[in-house]
C-alpha cells in the first residue's frame, strides 16, 4: 500500500494574538510553530507523535453545527481553522471556542481533540 504525505496547518486566534501550527507526516515529518509570520520553532516528529496524530486524523467527523439563535450573548475569546490535506483529500474546518462549549459541542469533539494534539506537540507551549 503506498502511503502519501499528509499536511496539517491549525492557525489560533486568541486575544488579538496568533498562532499558526504547520505540520507534515512525510519521510521527515515535522511541526513548525509561527506567530504571525516568524518561524518560531520547528523540530522532528516521533514515531508516537505521528501515530498519535494519525489516529486523530482518522476519528475526524465532519461537524454539523446550528447557528446560535440571536439572543444570546455569546462572546468568543478564541477562533481556530484547522486544514488537513493529502493527496486524496483535504478538510477544512472554522469554529470558535463557543462552538465547543456550547449546545454544538458534541459536533466539534473529534475536530477540537485533533487541534488540542496539534497544540500539544508544541512542548515550549
Amino acid at each position: 500500500m503506498k502511503t502519501y504525505p499528509i499536511a496539517l496547518e491549525l492557525t489560533v486566534w486568541e486575544d488579538l494574538g496568533l498562532n499558526q501550527y504547520e505540520v507534515t507526516i512525510d519521510e521527515a515529518s515535522k511541526i513548525s510553530i509561527k506567530r504571525t509570520d516568524d518561524v518560531l520553532r520547528s523540530r522532528e516528529l516521533t514515531g508516537n507523535e505521528i501515530s498519535t496524530l494519525i489516529a486523530a486524523i482518522e476519528s475526524l467527523r465532519v461537524p454539523v453545527s446550528e447557528e446560535p439563535e440571536g439572543g444570546q450573548s455569546n462572546k468568543t475569546s478564541g477562533s481556530y481553522e484547522l486544514i488537513v490535506e493529502s493527496a486524496h483529500f483535504s478538510l477544512e474546518f472554522n469554529w470558535e471556542d463557543v462552538d465547543i462549549s456550547g449546545v454544538n459541542a458534541k459536533a466539534f469533539t473529534s475536530v477540537s481533540a485533533l487541534a488540542a494534539v496539534v497544540v500539544s506537540l508544541d512542548l515550549a507551549h
